[in-house]
């Protein structure tokens, strides 16, 4: 019985932690692939206007762009997660990912409209405050999965050890019983003694006069 309990147990203890890691890895995967688009875009918002990226200034813009609406479609996916669900946070990577991706455009239009010099400005003043912005959201969505996962992590660790311990307790019953039989017999063994030797002693006692 305390092995069918403890193999069950250990199963249902195993099936949780395959669900906080399935939860739990995705989106910090999701996170870290959504911060590196970004950083992408941001660095290619920079070499546009970099005049030693002429050459490549046709295809950078392109780039830009499509890195733009990969970033902003995955930040919707990652908004939608369970895990984000009815938190600050989903409300947050949303807003975010919209005010970025509209900087980007505006951007994008300063760009191709040859306004290079408005295009630096607009870089420094709108577009690199609001991917900060960004990073800050992401940096929050991180450290809540990370601080849901060891919440959990610890519940069920903790639910473990008190499972553990009554298992064991319920699979040392017989030594529990034999400690107690051991005790009884020493108990019963002290009162005969006791007794023999009480009723030794009235024997041995001169009857008064």
């Amino acid at each position: 019985l305390v092995g069918a309990l403890s193999l069950y147990y250990l199963d249902s203890l195993n099936e949780r932690y395959a669900a906080l890691f399935d939860r739990s890895v995705p989106l910090i995967n999701s996170l870290r692939t959504l911060t590196r688009e970004l950083g992408a875009v941001q660095r290619m918002a920079r070499r546009v206007i970099d005049p030693s990226s002429e050459v490549a200034w046709k295809d950078l813009v392109q780039q830009l762009d499509d890195g733009s609406s990969s970033a902003r479609a995955h930040a919707r996916v990652l908004s939608a997660m369970d895990l984000f669900k009815g938190t600050r946070i989903n409300a947050g990577l949303l807003t975010s990912s919209m005010e970025y991706a509209e900087r980007v455009d505006a951007f994008l239009v300063l760009v191709r409209g040859q306004k290079l010099v408005e295009s630096n400005q607009y870089l420094a003043e709108a577009l690199r405050p609001a991917y900060d912005r960004y990073m800050l959201v992401l940096d929050t969505a991180a450290a809540h999965v990370a601080r849901e996962g060891v919440q959990q992590s610890a519940s069920y660790a903790a639910e473990s050890r008190l499972l553990g311990n009554f298992l064991l307790a319920f699979a040392g019953w017989p030594l529990l019983v034999g400690g107690a039989i051991i005790l009884l017999v020493v108990v019963v063994l002290l009162f005969f003694f006791a007794s023999v030797l009480l009723l030794g002693y009235s024997w041995r006692k001169p009857a008064a006069n």
